[in-house]
């Protein structure tokens, strides 16, 4: 899963094998029922896989390619979360210290 390369990318293991069938059924039912719709979930998607790419271009090609390679609105999005969200700064900075 996209999670399991976040957390290879900082050093972490990948895990083998998820949750089990039926608890992630339940909690897919419970996203679809409390989880963002429509614009919201469009933007929460966008911008997840957005940081996720960027996250792995850093990784792999270091942060000269990915600042030259990320086009400019996705470089936005990712400024935004740099300057309001701590855990995504931490993340940026221990994928760049490893290399």
């Amino acid at each position: 899963s996209s999670d399991n390369l976040v957390q290879k990318m900082v050093g972490g293991e990948m895990k083998e094998q998820g949750m089990p069938r039926f608890l992630g059924e339940i909690m897919a039912s419970v996203m679809t029922t409390v989880g963002p719709k429509g614009v919201s979930f469009a933007r929460y998607s966008l911008d997840y896989h957005l940081l996720r790419n960027y996250l792995h271009v850093l990784d792999v090609w270091g942060e000269e390619t990915a600042n030259a390679m990320v086009p400019k609105y996705s470089a936005d999005i990712v400024n935004k979360y740099l300057e309001t969200n701590e855990p995504f700064r931490k993340l940026v900075e221990s994928i760049k210290t490893k290399r």
